[in-house]
């Protein structure tokens, strides 16, 4: 089985003194497709992209006419994205994951609900109200001035310019979990419903003043009880968001990342973000009481100029191939180095090498056992199938258990037999008796196929297993004579 492979980017404020235009852009990842689909070893094709935030660069404090600019940047960033799911992923927008980053905060908005505090009112407790969850008050070190929230309400919309781009880009598609413009989280569903990424606002009380990333603790708990009342049965879940989870002393633009570790006691495995402007693989752990672990990847910046760069970094992206037994990822990382073409990169932390692995352990049970997702979808597929049979949909059912291998001698491919009969879906049956392995499912077979009028076929049938399977031999004969019969009725 191949793995499921995500193209992971990030960071795509378009710098303005080194601009990249679109058509470079999907022509280098187009190009880098072509190329390492092909080497060794082997980067699988991607499946999804996920996007973890700074869709456009913004624009500064008192820019006229702010929200027209910002508007064309989200019409480049907006063909961007419609052309590289058109030339990646047939198309399908459902398979495109969009987070907001701080870049994406329309700081003019922001500033517009402030208000200046007089110096003679600013609270005696100011250090810990500023750093206080919710806290309203914002300052500015280079006025040296407090302002506070005046306008709860305008300060909400900031983010608008980004869901409204959001709306417009997944606007009538199918496919899509729960996916709202404006939600703290949004829920994907990706490999067939094999794996769930949940997509976090990390800008929560994020503006011009305000640099850290911030998901609401509220926000990680609905997704986790979302996840668990749809009714999917998930082997992977993924989370994204777009702030760094670490940083240097005197930064405040990263995200504590004990948020992190929030997300891995609910059974999320593997973590995507951007920010840092660079690539990233680690793992995170916690114990409850056994050791969870989580893999965490942080992609590099796709559009970033020199100036938004570390130092020796290039503009990068990620392609992460997820095992087929959703345990472990390996991370490709790929660098703009020459003539703004992507090839392999280096990762520093692993010695130089163009990929690392990481793996993880998926969730236990109450009793200290790691889950079979496995064993759990199927037996929901065979629960959802036979009451869809006995209610009288037979049809259903059968769309269900074609998800599953249905071995010989098990419950499922008895009841897939006893659906298809039902509901008269006589080439299931065929299909799926091509090698009958007991007499019931030759005479099923012999049954179907004179059904559908193939009576030579019926009778080949009979002619190769009957024997084989030691089918009686009145039996034998009367089944001969229906398929006659009929063959002759139809004449």
């Amino acid at each position: 089985m191949k793995p499921y492979s995500i193209l992971h980017i990030s960071d795509l404020h378009r710098s303005p003194d080194d601009p990249i235009s679109n058509a470079e852009l999907i022509s280098a990842l187009v190009a880098d497709r072509d190329r390492y689909t092909h080497e060794d070893p082997q980067v699988a094709e991607p499946e999804a992209i996920v996007v973890s935030g700074d869709v456009i660069h913004g624009v500064p404090v008192g820019t006229s006419n702010h929200e027209a600019r910002l508007a064309e940047q989200y019409a480049v960033a907006e063909n961007f994205f419609h052309e590289l799911t058109s030339r990646l992923l047939a198309g399908d927008r459902s398979r495109l994951v969009l987070v907001p980053g701080n870049h994406d905060v329309d700081w003019n908005t922001a500033y517009s609900a402030l208000e200046r505090v007089d110096p003679k009112d600013i609270p005696a407790d100011l250090l810990s109200l500023l750093y206080a969850d919710g806290s309203p008050f914002r300052w500015d070190w280079r006025s040296r001035t407090l302002f506070r929230i005046a306008n709860r309400a305008v300060y909400e919309r900031r983010l608008d310019a980004f869901w409204r781009f959001f709306e417009r880009f997944y606007v009538d598609v199918p496919g899509l979990l729960s996916v709202h413009p404006g939600d703290e989280v949004n829920l994907f569903n990706l490999c067939d419903g094999r794996i769930c990424l949940a997509a976090f606002n990390s800008c929560h009380d994020n503006d011009c003043y305000a640099f850290h990333g911030m998901i609401p603790r509220e926000a990680i708990a609905r997704s986790h009880l979302q996840l668990n009342d749809c009714g999917h049965i998930f082997d992977l879940r993924v989370a994204v968001w777009h702030h760094s989870i670490e940083g240097p002393p005197y930064r405040t633009d990263y995200m504590d990342v004990d948020i992190v570790r929030g997300m891995i006691g609910r059974a999320f495995r593997l973590g995507l973000y951007g920010h840092q402007h660079k690539t990233q693989v680690a793992p995170h752990e916690i114990w409850l009481p056994d050791r969870e672990r989580m893999a965490v990847v942080s992609a590099g910046s796709l559009c970033a100029g020199p100036q938004q760069l570390p130092i020796g970094v290039h503009r990068q992206y990620n392609i992460l191939n997820i095992s087929p037994n959703f345990r472990s990822v390996r991370v490709h990382l790929r660098a703009m180095a020459v003539a703004n073409l992507f090839s392999r990169g280096n990762l520093p932390d692993f010695g130089g090498a163009t990929f690392a692995d990481l793996d993880w352990e998926p969730p236990k049970n109450l009793g200290g056992t790691s889950v079979d997702t496995e064993a759990v979808r199927t037996r929901h597929i065979i629960d959802e199938a036979e009451l869809a049979t006995h209610s009288g949909n037979p049809a259903r059912a059968v769309q269900l258990l074609r998800q599953l291998a249905l071995p010989l001698g098990t419950y499922a491919r008895q009841l897939f037999l006893t659906a298809s009969i039902a509901a008269n879906n006589w080439r299931a049956i065929i299909d799926a008796t091509e090698t009958p392995r007991s007499i019931q499912e030759l005479v099923q077979r012999v049954e179907a196929l004179a059904q559908l009028k193939e009576f030579a076929q019926a009778l080949d049938a009979l002619d190769c297993f009957s024997r084989q399977l030691q089918l009686p031999d009145p039996i034998a004969a009367e089944l001969r004579n229906r398929v006659r019969a009929k063959e002759a009725m139809r004449k």
